[in-house]
């Protein structure tokens, strides 16, 4: 959503960023609720994300004010641009990477806590860590809340493509919220263009959170790295 509001409506990077924000924990909130229903989501470890990528994305919002006090607003554009585009050509790739490694590879075998009940602690650490590197680029970019978390999702945990899914919106819907309102605090929200963006999301997010578990994983992984791609492609060199 961020990509398509710079570079099809001309909205200035930083009020896209902050408005996608918000617009984000409404949707996710929905789509949130709607897959704790069909019980694909792992409450476990959403909240291990979020324990290192809540503080982070804090600290994303606060490198973007102090980006956009630093340059004037064309500098702040193409700085945006430019990270936000490598961002999703680098979660493309990943997930184009992960559609075809080979099963062997694939971390784990039958459940994310190695047998046990609970996820060891080795895995919490890396959970938390992972979490944060996500959240910093959701705070600077308002991206990875539905993608890059997704990528860790998939690369870190044999998780049924719908549970993943499930997983990475009942967290992003926590982390949005937080970021969300941490950017109102600074500013240049359109709620005008946020409320519009809604009225097709939340119907959009509840049709699809109800196809999720339906449709093939690798097929809907291939789409989603494809568009990625090609629209931080086309950033990076429009």
């Amino acid at each position: 959503m961020t990509p398509f509001l710079i570079g099809v409506m001309q909205v200035p990077a930083p009020t896209a960023i902050r408005s996608d924000m918000v617009y984000a924990t409404a949707t996710k909130m929905t789509g949130s609720v709607q897959h704790y229903r069909q019980r694909s989501v792992n409450l476990e470890v959403a909240i291990f994300l979020g324990l290192g990528s809540i503080p982070a994305s804090l600290l994303g919002v606060q490198t973007l004010e102090w980006i956009k006090g630093a340059f004037d607003a064309e500098t702040v554009r193409n700085v945006m641009v430019t990270i936000i585009a490598t961002t999703l050509v680098l979660v493309g790739a990943s997930l184009i990477f992960k559609a075809f490694l080979p099963r062997r590879w694939v971390r784990g075998s039958k459940t994310v806590w190695d047998g046990d009940s609970r996820m060891s602690l080795k895995r919490r650490l890396f959970t938390i860590l992972f979490g944060a590197t996500g959240g910093y680029l959701v705070g600077l970019t308002s991206i990875g809340s539905g993608s890059v978390m997704a990528v860790i999702l998939l690369l870190l945990y044999p998780l049924a493509p719908a549970v993943v899914v499930g997983t990475d919106i009942a967290h992003a819907t926590v982390l949005s919220l937080v970021t969300g309102f941490a950017h109102m605090l600074h500013g240049n929200v359109d709620f005008t263009l946020t409320g519009t963006l809604l009225l097709g999301s939340i119907p959009g997010v509840l049709i699809g959170s109800r196809m999720a578990p339906r449709l093939p994983g690798r097929p809907l992984t291939i789409i989603l790295a494809i568009m990625l791609i090609f629209v931080g492609a086309r950033l990076l060199f429009s």
